[in-house]
Order: C-alpha cells, then structure tokens, then sequence
C-alpha cells in the first residue's frame, strides 16, 4: 500500500513521462464502434514470465468495452504445503484464510475467478461510496472533518476532499503500523478486543500525531485519509462501509465475487494466498488485517470483477454524470505520475488519457489501469509480495495490443 508509491514516482519520471490531464469531463465517454485489437498473446506470456518468474501467481485480464479480449493465469496462487512462514512474528493475530475457509492446498495456478487482496485499489471504491452519498444530498466534499469528529485535532482545517486528494497532511496509518511497529500497535489492539468493529481508539491516536503539512497545500499519500472517509461513509449512512458497498455498488453490478474486509461468507474456495521473497525463496506472509485496514485497502476481488467496475464508471447508472465527473477531476496539485481524484490516478501515456490505481499489501501487489478513449483495461493482480509493482508492464502490455 505504500511501497507501490514509491515504485510509481520512480517509474513514472525515469520512463514514462506521466502528466495530469486538465479536468475530467471527458474521461467517460460512450463506447466505441472501433475494431476490436488483436493481442500478441505469446509476447504478453512471455513479458509476464520473465517479470514475475519463479511460479508467482499472476492473473491478467485484458479488455476492451468490457469485452475479454485475454485473461490467462500464470504460476501458482497456492503453492501447496508444507508452508514456510516470513520470519517475522503475526503481529496481525488472525487465522490464516486457508484453515478458515479449510482451502484444499495443493500447487494450483490462478483463473479469472481467482480472489486475490486487492490492496489500495479498494479506495477507488471508498471513494465511490462518499461520492454516492454526495450524489443523495446527505453530505458534501466541502464538510470538515470536525462535523463528523468534532474532537479530532484540526478537523475544521481539513474538508472531505482534501481527504479524497490526499492533500490533508495526515500521518499514514497503515505505514507506521508496519514500519514502525509497534505505533498503532495499542489502537489495534482495541480494535481487536472490540470484535474489529470500533476505529475509535485508531482515530484517537492519528489525532495525537502533528499534520505534515497544512492541510490542502500539499499531496502527501496516506492511507489515514481513506480510514476516515470510511467511517463518514458509515456514519451518515448509518451501515457498514462494507455493507453499503455491497449494497449500493456490489450486488447491483453482480461483483459477485467482491467483498470489503475479508473474503466473505464460507465456502470460498478460489483464493490466491499470499506470498514474498526476502532473498531465501518464496515464503508466505501473514494475512494483513483486511477490516482494519478496510477503507484504504480491505477489499478482495477478482480481474472480471474489476473489469465490471470498470464499465460501471464509463458512463452513468448507478453514478450520475455530474458524480464521474467529480470522480475523474484530478486534484490540483499534480505529482509526477498524475494527480489524485477521487479513488484514482489522473494521467496521461502517450498522449492518451490514463487513469489507474495499484496497490501492495502483504504478499499482494495489484493494478487497475483504464484507458477510457479506446475502451481498453488492463488489470493484474498478483500473490508476489515482494517482485515487480505490475504498475510498470502495463504501458508494454498496452503496446501489444494492437488497434
């Protein structure tokens, strides 16, 4: 979640030239009646072989209007047993998905339908979530944090969409927790011992720690920002944020196989585990918190499931025209590989409009790239925690597809 960050600023100024694009009318437009491109599919293999060797589990889906043009899995999403832990202890405390959902381990490769941690492509669609509760008229990007927290620190200074852009200044979460263990180690735990239900003592502690910067006059990646949009989201609808995703965004598109803060309800069968490679060979990881870490990063999916959301944000339905808008205008202050919306990446590839998000979590690493004016997505999720951020094979991905 926040190493795919730094992958993206390097990539992004050594190689790809990305530049935010002006505004976001014109990021949905209807599909086109262009001719469907031909794929190199042996080049695409052969990229993704040499990227991710060593068997890592690799699923890509290529579409173009929402119609597969090339979904193939590689390596294993289960590398079957015995099972060799990270060295380092499960300070995350859970059971591992295989024993709770009593998963057949064996050497099996990944398929359309394979879940994978989707890491911090969630906030695409907590982001969403805020935006369809401006789109009822129940809150507006303009409120303070204070209106909803009137005891956080500095909470009139920082509005619902500085949160959104990333612009409010807020130490990351996720980041400390992870890096600097045991910060947020206390919060967590009384979000445990409240059966994962109660933030509370998570946000008291961000609140303790000084802003980077004033809010709204910088862009600083955090995922405290996504925390607290998240439990907007439940205060002024009264639902989990989970509950209202599936409501309102899951089950109306039939994303069938997504669910916010874990992998939902027995049986699950299709589940990539997590993986990563500290120089030793390929161990597993602990399984990250997923309701913890739920606005932010919570959310497990599959490339067809994606793919389905992908469309639903090319044009209105569940979202207004005025709500895509609003979703694809990018922030003001821009970085060198796109500027912040609401949930994406605004940016530009060859001259052409790109929008994306990726995403790292524990043994996980994630891609969501649309290029809306010719109806191309590319999405890559993978079980290697620790390879190559699948945020840079997508521009010679895209290369290989041709028309």
């Amino acid at each position: 979640m926040f190493l795919a960050r730094l992958r993206a600023i390097l990539g992004a100024v050594l190689s790809l030239g990305l530049a935010a694009c002006a505004g976001g009318a014109g990021l949905v437009p209807a599909p086109s009646a262009t001719p469907t491109p031909a794929v190199q599919a042996a080049a695409i293999d052969s990229l993704i072989k040499q990227t991710y060797p060593g068997s890592w589990g690799v699923e890509l889906g290529i579409y173009k209007n929402g119609v597969a043009l090339y979904e193939q899995g590689y390596g294993l999403r289960d590398r079957g047993l015995p099972d060799t832990f990270v060295s380092f202890p499960n300070f995350w405390g859970l059971q591992q998905p295989d024993q709770t959902y009593g998963l057949t381990r064996g050497a099996v490769a990944p398929d359309a339908n394979t879940i994978f941690n989707m890491a911090s492509v969630t906030k695409e669609f907590t982001a969403a979530a805020i935006l369809l509760l401006v789109q009822d008229g129940k809150l507006s990007l303009g409120d303070m944090v204070a209106k909803y927290f009137p005891a956080f620190p500095r909470g009139n200074e920082i509005s619902l969409l500085y949160l959104m852009q990333h612009r409010s200044g807020l130490v990351d979460y996720v980041d400390r927790f992870v890096t600097q263990y045991p910060q947020f180690l206390t919060s967590y735990n009384s979000f445990m011992s409240s059966g994962q239900a109660d933030y509370g003592a998570t946000l008291t502690e961000l609140g303790s720690y000084p802003l980077d910067f004033t809010p709204g006059t910088q862009y600083e990646y955090s995922n405290s920002n996504y925390l607290l949009l998240g439990m907007i989201v439940e205060k002024v609808s009264g639902q989990s944020l989970a509950s209202f995703l599936q409501q309102r965004i899951f089950t109306p598109l039939g994303m069938m196989h997504t669910h916010l803060g874990g992998y939902g309800a027995p049986p699950a069968a299709d589940i990539a585990l997590g993986y990563r490679d500290d120089g030793s060979g390929a161990v597993r990881t602990w399984q990250w918190n997923l309701q913890w870490i739920e606005g932010p990063g919570g959310m497990t999916s599959t490339v067809r499931d994606v793919e389905t959301w992908d469309q639903a944000v090319r044009r209105s339905g569940i979202f207004t025209q005025a709500t895509l808008t609003q979703m694809f205008t990018p922030s003001p202050i821009s970085a060198p590989y796109g500027a912040y919306a609401a949930g994406w990446f605004i940016s530009t590839l060859n001259g052409h409009p790109y929008i994306w998000h990726d995403g790292s979590i524990g043994g996980f690493a994630t891609m969501n790239a649309t290029f809306p004016d010719s109806g191309i997505d590319i999405v890559v999720l993978t079980n290697d925690g620790t390879g190559a951020d699948p945020y840079f094979i997508v521009p010679q991905i895209l290369s290989l597809i041709n028309g």
